[in-house]
């Protein structure tokens, strides 16, 4: 009974396992029903552009790329940059080394995978899963795809799918050696420098085939972070990579053990080589212009979003860092060739622009600490119509002076500022050029004007054509909403200082990072367009051949800055500052309307002059590149250069004598203005231009705004409820990775996992403004977590230095304890030889010098090894001497001497002399007898002498302790 229970129970078992199998397969395909329905057919389109896209791909997509050649207005080549074609290297003459190498280190299965390794994707996510660290799955034909082809850095699904398709396409198109050479000559390797030539070229001055080890090491160890493992900027990081790169060549058996071992040793060798080819464009402003704003577009093509706002100094900093870091590779992208770009430089223009600038300075003459001439000028010209820079000037030569400073020359404007900071934005609020204004003591501490006292009561216009500080500074602090700021950022003034948002002292110029000559023209060019700003470029276009396409065409696209109202009103009374103010000296002989301002900084450091006619916008500074009082004469220069500069385009562009074009709704009588525009109808356009534009872009930040926090409900289609459950989960594993803090090294790898995990979950996450909160909180765990890595490091070398102080007394102390079992075990060889010696003195025997020289060998044995044996002297009776003429006698009264001496010196040294006789002794000397009854002479001394007519026997040895 008891066993067909037992039978039933299990055939009921036996029943119950096809069902959780069922149940478990339904699960599964339900599931993947699940993933499909999601993003099945995202996955069928990234596939579909992945086919599409390799079906394109040919040798010529890599190797080697046409310089990229720059052509002026007219189409002229002006400059071919080299680097490509001298750059490509093939594979049969690449270091063999490097093709192994990299093999070895980036993908070992290379020769075996199809373009896909999914060994190498299995074991990254088991490496994930088991809480160990990340390692990469991507073979070098995928990073090829990644780096090469795509130009895509982002970390997702579609981008990766499409990768490896493109990946195993390649693999069917190319051999693996072509593969490799692609691999090779593309990969970025920091610095601007493609491929492994061009690296071998700038890190170490020398040709790739040529590498030592070590040096070929530390470029395998680049392309997996060439920013993490810079050279130049963490040598201490690269010599880590190395160094385990070295290993793995010596495991993979590239290299011995002796090389490795020596290898690793050498310090990183660095010998940049900063001017490769014939790419020098410091020697042309206008191309190095050229260079910069192509390099700019590039990055944008690529991603980057340009800023100019800022929270914070750390913020601003930040961007900072992902800026240089973004040019670099845009620069070492167009260097490496494959471009066109079109230009708007007119070289005659441009020359006698340089030329009109020279000659007003050619009579200053000195130089500066470090040779350059003093004081230097940057001068930036703009054609008011398209916003082009038609002319640029970065200094006073480029002999030994390759700085542009039109470009990166940031200096204070002073004065010349009031016109973009006070006085615009008041005219948009409501004066008038006529309106009172009270120059009085402002601000904390008080705002100083460049004469004493103040005038009191005046007029808008008369305050900006004497410059006056205080009036400027009292219609900034006016401005509540510190739309002078908001202004500068739309007109893209680069070094903005956050921290001055609502600082009105920005009237007078006291900017702390300063501004070019560029930004300045462009912004006081806005002024002619009716408040229109246009970026300003010296570029037409730009084409990559590679791809046959166009990355930038400059369309001259035009942003609202200020109402054509308050330009006009700012043009209308800066024309007074040049026929009646402090910039007379600036007034065109051949043109009458033109408008500027004058600006002097704190002790007349710099000098900054701005004036523009209808067509054109000119910006001039003066100054020293370390900044020092300017003579009188020298702050007279900028408006100098103007006037030369000015009457040069006037009569170049044919310039019609025409006054800057009024708005329909300002009247004007004499000096004063006035504003209509609720009595006069306005025009269609400006009602497109005033209410339209102004409407569409707060439409446009309100939907900014909305995009910004509900982003996930957008474009994901999420609830509110999917999207905050999960943050939830990323808030509740950060809480959860708090909870436990890291307190032994063995933690380590599980907290970088937790960490991972964290960002995996924020991946999740599609609201921006909650992905940027948590990105924040993971990169300041991930900043602790090193910190923490780094004292647990430091502790393990502090116990290995304990411990091998502790190992070296131990062996201290070990050969001590040998040093005296071996004294302990002369001791008595020494005691028995003594005896011998003291017999056979006593004796006289005939081996008495061998015995004796047997205990100085004991005793210097002894004294090797630390030991101390006392000098002996052995003595039988007392003896006297007498020496007379050539002969000597010496007696002793019944009895027989022996006498044997031992010295030693510093315990390193021993000498034993000794004569003896028994009975009697003769011996001739220098044809002389002597004759001894009886009696014995013996001497021991450090210093021999001989006496005349006298016989002495003696002997000496002596022995260095070498321990």
């Amino acid at each position: 009974m008891r066993k067909k229970k037992l039978e039933h129970k299990l055939i009921k078992k036996r029943k119950k396992w096809p069902w959780i199998l069922l149940t478990i397969v339904l699960l599964i395909v339900l599931s993947v029903g699940a993933f499909w329905w999601k993003y099945g057919y995202d996955i069928r389109n990234t596939i579909a552009d992945g086919y599409s896209y390799s079906q394109g791909l040919k040798k010529s997509d890599f190797h080697p790329r046409n310089s990229t050649v720059i052509y002026d207005r007219n189409g002229k080549e002006i400059k071919k940059l080299s680097q490509s074609s001298s750059n490509y290297t093939p594979i049969k003459e690449i270091n063999p080394k490097i093709r192994k190498g990299l093999v070895d280190v980036e993908d070992q299965r290379f020769y075996i995978h199809h373009g896909v390794d999914m060994y190498a994707i299995l074991r990254s996510i088991g490496s994930k899963l088991l809480h160990r660290r990340t390692e990469g799955g991507s073979t070098l034909t995928q990073q090829l795809v990644k780096n090469v082809i795509l130009k895509d850095q982002s970390q997702n699904m579609t981008r990766k799918l499409k990768e490896m398709v493109i990946a195993q396409q390649l693999e069917k198109k190319f051999t693996k050696q072509q593969i490799l050479e692609f691999y090779i000559n593309n990969v970025y390797m920091g610095h601007g420098s493609y491929g492994f030539s061009a690296a071998a070229n700038y890190y170490f001055s020398q040709d790739q085939k040529d590498l030592s080890i070590d040096k070929l090491a530390v470029l395998v160890g680049i392309p997996n972070n060439p920013v993490y493992y810079d050279p130049v900027a963490s040598p201490d990081r690269t010599i880590k990579r190395r160094n385990m790169i070295l290993y793995i060549f010596h495991q993979q058996g590239l290299i011995s053990e002796k090389i490795y071992l020596t290898a690793r040793k050498r310090p990183l060798g660095l010998k940049i080589n900063e001017k490769r080819y014939d790419n020098d464009v410091s020697n042309n402003y206008a191309l190095s212009y050229a260079v910069f704003n192509a390099t700019e577009e590039l990055m944008k093509s690529s991603g980057f979003t340009m800023r100019y706002d800022f929270k914070n100094k750390a913020d601003q900093k930040e961007y900072g860092a992902r800026y240089e870091q973004a040019y670099e590779r845009a620069h070492g992208q167009l260097m490496d060739g494959g471009y066109t770009i079109r230009t708007t430089i007119d070289m005659d223009l441009q020359n006698k622009i340089e030329e009109l600038v020279n000659n007003t300075y050619k009579s200053y003459t000195g130089r500066d600490a470090h040779g350059k001439l003093a004081p230097q000028v940057s001068s930036t010209v703009i054609d008011n119509k398209t916003g082009n820079v038609i002319a640029i000037v970065g200094g006073r030569t480029t002999e030994g002076d390759q700085v542009n400073r039109a470009i990166s020359g940031y200096r204070q404007p002073g004065s010349t500022a009031k016109p973009i900071v006070a006085y615009a934005p008041a005219f948009e609020r409501g004066y008038l050029p006529q309106s009172t204004v009270v120059d009085s003591a402002v601000g904390t501490p008080v705002i100083p004007n460049w004469y004493s006292g103040y005038i009191g009561s005046t007029t808008v216009r008369h305050a900006l054509e004497n410059s006056i500080n205080t009036v400027a500074y009292k219609l900034a602090a006016q401005d509540t909403k510190h739309t002078y700021y908001d202004d500068m950022v739309k007109m893209e003034f680069a070094r903005l200082d956050p921290t001055q948002k609502d600082d009105p002292r920005l009237a007078m110029g006291s900017f702390t990072y300063g501004v070019t000559t560029t930004e300045m023209a462009s912004a006081y060019s806005s002024f002619s367009r009716g408040g229109q700003f246009i970026h300003p470029s010296n570029l037409s276009s730009i084409y990559d051949n590679d791809n046959g396409r166009y990355i930038y065409q400059n369309t001259h696209m035009k942003k609202d800055v200020y109402t054509k109202n308050a330009s006009y009103m700012m043009l209308n009374t800066m024309q007074s500052v040049v026929s009646d103010g402090l910039g007379k000296a600036a007034a065109l002989d051949n043109y009458k309307y033109t408008a500027g301002k004058t600006g002097t900084t704190d002790d007349t450091k710099d000098s900054y002059f701005v004036g523009m006619t209808p067509n054109f916008t000119i910006a001039n500074w003066t100054g020293n590149d370390q900044p020092s009082t300017l003579t009188a004469s020298e702050d007279a220069l900028t408006m100098q250069a103007f006037k030369a500069e000015g009457q040069y385009l006037v009569d170049y562009t044919k310039q019609k004598e025409t006054n800057f074009k009024k708005p329909s709704t300002v009247t004007v009588s004499g000096s004063n203005l006035s504003v209509n525009s609720k009595n006069e109808k306005p025009s269609i356009q400006d009602v497109i231009d005033l209410n339209f534009n102004k409407y569409n872009t707060d439409q446009e930040n309100k939907n900014t705004n909305r995009l910004y926090n509900l982003d996930y409900r957008i474009i994901y289609h999420l609830t509110k409820k999917e999207e905050f459950s999960r943050e939830d989960k990323v808030q509740k594993a950060i809480d959860k990775y708090n909870e436990k803090p890291i307190i032994k090294e063995s933690q380590y790898d599980k907290k970088l996992s937790a960490l991972q995990k964290i960002r995996y979950l924020n991946a999740n996450v599609k609201r921006q403004s909650a992905k940027i909160r948590f990105n924040r909180q993971i990169l300041q765990l991930q900043k602790d977590l090193n910190m923490s890595q780094a004292m647990f490091q430091a502790a393990k070398d502090n116990k290995k230095v304990a411990k091998y102080e502790s190992e070296k007394e131990a062996i201290e102390t070990q050969r001590a304890k040998k040093r005296q079992a071996m004294v302990d075990k002369l001791m008595p060889q020494y005691n028995s030889q003594l005896q011998k010696v003291k017999s056979a003195y006593k004796n006289n025997d005939s081996d008495k010098a061998d015995q004796r020289q047997k205990l100085i060998d004991i005793m210097n044995e002894i004294r090797s090894y630390g030991g101390n044996v006392p000098d002996v002297k052995i003595a039988t009776g007392s003896s006297t001497s007498s020496n007379s003429g050539n002969s000597s006698s010496s007696s002793s009264s019944g009895s027989t001497g022996s006498t044997s001496s031992n010295s030693s010196s510093g315990g390193n040294s021993s000498s034993t002399s000794s004569s003896n006789s028994t009975g009697s002794d003769s011996s001739s000397n220098s044809g002389s007898s002597t004759t001894g009854s009886g009696t014995n002479s013996s001497s021991s001394s450090n210093n021999s002498g001989t006496s005349s007519g006298s016989n002495n026997n003696s002997s000496a040895n002596s022995s260095t302790d070498d321990d």
